[in-house]
């Protein structure tokens, strides 16, 4: 193999360990877990009269039983609710509860604070560079 392709490989494996290191994504322990809370953020960043699973799947790039799983449970805990379409029985939007807005509310500012920081020093250009570039990788699968 090329000696400048292991060498690339050396660095990007060298550059990967220090982002690992950094703690970037890492966060402290909350009440739930990051895949609650990421549901619970999805649900927020929706039409405030409630959004589909079928959506918070879409936008979060898993599996609809896999929304429905972590939906159920945030339901039976209080921090989300179910809502019937009026128009279609067949289809149920998800809002969030009193509770679940003010749970995001208590840590909104710091669950992502490591990550606005990287922002910020990236810059917007840079961020969306690398936004673009872990979608690539993620869209490969498990190599």
């Amino acid at each position: 193999m090329d000696d400048n392709k292991i060498r690339d490989a050396q660095e990007l494996e060298r550059l990967l360990q220090f982002l690992r290191r950094t703690g970037v994504y890492k966060h402290k322990k909350y009440e739930l877990s990051d895949a609650d809370i990421t549901l619970l953020f999805s649900v927020s960043f929706g039409d405030p009269t409630g959004i589909k699973p079928s959506e918070i799947a879409k936008r979060l790039k898993i599996t609809l039983p896999a929304v429905t799983h972590k939906m159920n449970k945030l339901v039976d805990d209080g921090y989300l609710t179910r809502r019937d379409s009026k128009s279609d029985h067949r289809v149920t939007y998800v809002l969030l509860t009193d509770k679940g807005s003010k749970y995001l509310e208590s840590i909104e500012e710091d669950y992502y604070a490591k990550i606005l920081k990287l922002m910020k020093r990236l810059g917007e250009r840079d961020t969306d560079t690398l936004v673009r570039l872990l979608n690539k990788i993620n869209a490969s699968g498990k190599l």
